[in-house]
């Protein structure tokens, strides 16, 4: 019987010492920043996360060229001036693609970066989005302490792919600086049904309900065109100080 104890703790000795081996990989050192713009060279505006788009990224040197590994994507976090940034990733030769946003399929099936230990590689992007949200007039207190803004949008052609109509349009209001997507339900509306007709006209936003307390408020909006996707392009954010009479 002690014979057979000494065996089995050898043998789980071995094991052990050989999974801590498999598990001993060093960190990952590299990674990758970078800006997607749109066809004028802006910044392209989005939400926080994945809210409105992501950049997927693969790892084409992990596999060697070998086609029965298979390889998980990796999807990378937007701010919302449509910049991103990721500090851990490992040494290797990666393809990146900007994927599921409010514009029009990327022109190439990606873009091959390598990413080498302790740097970071910048890697930018150009798409073409569906509409160009502009203000007209920049959110102000009425005098019954509703928040009104107003906006226009343009629709924006690519070569080759037909565009896709307007669907509707979102006035956001938040309490922080993260404003889109996510926002105040008491303040924010619902979304209004928008037309292709209205494209360069004056499209007047107003919030649900009066501003109750004075205080700093982040307000934006975004317009959703019908395609697969049906997320946001949106206006660049701005901040307002209320201060209640």
């Amino acid at each position: 019987m002690k014979k057979i104890f000494n065996l089995l703790l050898v043998t789980a000795l071995v094991l052990g010492f050989s999974s801590c081996e498999k598990d001993n990989y060093d960190a990952p050192e590299a990674g990758v920043f970078g800006q997607v713009v749109n066809h004028n060279g802006k910044p392209l505006q989005t939400a926080m996360g994945q809210g409105s788009m992501k950049i997927q990224i693969t790892e084409l040197s992990y596999a060697g060229g070998d086609e029965s590994i298979v390889v998980t994507n990796q999807n990378l976090n937007m701010r919302q001036d449509g910049s991103y940034s990721n500090s851990k990733l490992f040494a290797g030769t990666y393809r990146m693609i900007p994927l599921e946003g409010a514009f029009y399929p990327y022109d190439v099936e990606g873009e091959t970066v390598e990413l080498k230990n302790g740097k970071m590689t910048e890697r930018n992007f150009t798409v073409t989005p569906y509409l160009e949200v502009e203000w007209v007039t920049e959110p102000y207190l009425t005098s019954d302490n509703f928040l009104k803004c107003a906006v226009k949008f343009k629709r924006i052609a690519k070569e080759g792919i037909a565009m896709p109509d307007v669907n509707n349009i979102q006035l956001y209001i938040s309490h922080t600086q993260y404003c889109g997507t996510e926002s105040d339900g008491n303040y924010t509306p619902g979304s209004v049904k928008i037309t292709n007709d209205q494209e360069g006209t004056t499209i007047e936003l107003t919030s649900k309900a009066a501003i109750k307390y004075s205080n700093t408020y982040w307000v934006r909006v975004g317009a959703c065109c019908n395609d697969t996707y049906k997320k946001y392009n949106f206006t660049d954010i701005k901040k307002i100080d209320l201060k209640l009479n």
